[in-house]
């Protein structure tokens, strides 16, 4: 499970953060940013137009990732890109490669473009959840496989965007409606490009969690499931708001959930992409619950809490990953056995990171790349989290644990504009328990060198036996009371069979 978050949040956040009010918005004409998106009846192409105002001297279509075929990733799929002035005349565009187009700025701009709708052609690295893809109901696609923007700026006009669809369609976004047919208001930039979109006549229902307007779309296959959907959303909503102690920055968001082999998904700004491998029933609620329920959390850890490097990918996917287990856990979806099976996929992806494919960059370093270094930002970046729950525990006897570290990470750092690196990390951590986590986090996600996580697991009165790649965990017969109670204040109770 990829998350879709670029130069777009971290550059974009750090320039707004070092520039003044006065300067962000020196020459800005005061008017509306306009896309006009019209599909063809057969959605085989999208045809853009728009009316931009380009403060900066680059253009830009985000998140570009290149795959066999396509040396300029979605780029590559756009035809006819044309800039006009206001009196229509050309505007220069240099080809800069990766989506990337110079132009002079400090102008309006009329811009206008085709995008071919192939992306379900192509080898995505983070899957074409996170691009786009079709079905016999509609198109699914991102804001960055759609638009193009001003790819330095940070200042942000008003953005409205207009859909114009084949009979029958209608456009599902996270966005806030006019009321005028297909015609939505767009927050930010960073709204417009980190977002799933679905176009199309895929059922669609829009419900309440938690003050959490959440509209769930769902492919044919999916309609009958519904009720286990929203039970879940709504039962992990409220799970997180209380993890996190307090709801996530944006309180509106998408759904999409179509059939693929890959069963993965992609979180964005105000969204989430998911695919599901056959029916979604309780015998594979286990896969699909897990991916829904991760990908859910990183509306908080992710989203409303933003690192400042990519380094710290581990962080923003091996907490999610940990924490969706727990809560999962905690709310009844795994019995003990589901639960110990979803504890066992941890150190097993770290192994094969480490043994298997050889990797011996640290967990940190891995997340410069996370697609190729997954098992270990993923796998290493759980170990990681549990360790780090297991020590915060132990050292502030049984006082503090995960939860109170997030809960004052979100209470310092998720506001908009903030961003937090390691050294806010160690600081939390060493604040809580009144000792000195540099050592842990150096070990635990700094070196290049193997990481056992051994003694965590026999903190919680777990047994972790392992051959290579293969991992079983199971009770620990001789485990303390204090062992005992501190997996029951993790995990809680789960159910037996």
């Amino acid at each position: 499970m990829s998350h879709f978050l670029s130069r777009l949040v971290l550059s974009g956040l750090a320039l707004c953060l070092l520039l003044p009010a006065s300067a962000l918005a020196a020459d800005w004409d005061g008017k509306p940013n306009r896309y006009r998106v019209r599909i063809d009846a057969q959605a085989s192409r999208a045809t853009v137009d728009a009316d931009l105002w380009q403060q900066s001297d680059m253009l830009s279509m985000y998140n570009v990732m290149e795959v066999p075929g396509l040396p300029n990733g979605q780029a590559s799929l756009v035809e006819g890109l044309r800039a006009t002035d206001a009196k229509g005349a050309t505007v220069a565009l240099k080809d800069l490669g990766a989506g990337d187009f110079g132009i002079a700025g400090g102008q309006r701009i009329r811009l206008s473009y085709r995008v071919r709708l192939e992306h379900d052609r192509f080898a995505w690295p983070a899957g074409m959840e996170e691009v786009s893809y079709r079905t016999d109901e509609g198109l699914m696609a991102t804001g960055a496989a759609l638009f193009f923007a001003d790819g330095d700026a940070p200042v942000q006009a008003p953005i409205e965007v207009d859909f114009d669809l084949p009979l029958g369609w209608r456009a599902r976004t996270p966005w806030t409606s006019t009321g005028e047919g297909d015609r939505f208001l767009v927050d930010s930039r960073r709204e417009l490009i980190s977002n799933a979109l679905f176009l199309g006549t895929a059922h669609a229902e829009t419900f309440d969690a938690g003050g959490v307007e959440l509209t769930l779309v769902l492919g044919k296959r999916y309609r009958k499931s519904l009720p286990m959907f929203v039970d879940l959303l709504r039962t992990q909503l409220a799970s997180y708001a209380e993890l996190f102690g307090g709801p996530p920055l944006s309180k509106r968001y998408l759904v999409i959930i179509n059939e693929r082999a890959s069963g993965d998904g992609g979180a964005f700004a105000s969204s989430f992409s998911q695919f599901i491998q056959g029916d979604a029933d309780e015998r594979n609620r286990v896969i699909w619950g897990y991916v829904m329920a991760h990908e859910l959390l990183h509306f908080w850890n992710g989203l409303s809490l933003v690192p400042t490097d990519h380094r710290e990918e581990w962080f923003k996917e091996g907490v999610t990953d940990y924490l969706t287990i727990v809560t999962l856990a905690r709310n009844g979806w795994l019995d003990e056995n589901l639960l110990f099976k979803r504890l066992e996929n941890v150190p097993r992806r770290y192994l094969i990171a480490r043994f298997a494919q050889g990797l011996k960059m640290s967990v940190r370093d891995a997340g410069k790349d996370k697609q190729p270094n997954r098992q270990l930002v993923y796998g290493g970046g759980s170990l990681a989290a549990q360790a780090l729950d297991v020590a915060l525990r132990e050292r502030s006897g049984d006082k503090v644990g995960l939860p109170d570290f997030m809960r004052a990470l979100h209470a310092e750092f998720g506001k908009p504009g903030k961003t937090y690196s390691l050294p806010d990390l160690e600081r939390i951590a060493n604040t809580l328990t009144g000792s000195d986590f540099s050592g842990f986090f150096a070990g635990a996600v700094g070196s290049e060198s193997y990481f056992d996580i051994r003694t965590s697991y026999a903190a919680i009165g777990l047994r972790m036996d392992s051959f290579v790649e293969e991992m079983f965990i199971s009770r620990e017969p001789g485990a303390t009371p204090t062992q005992q109670a501190r997996f029951e204040a993790i995990f809680g109770a789960p159910a037996t069979r």
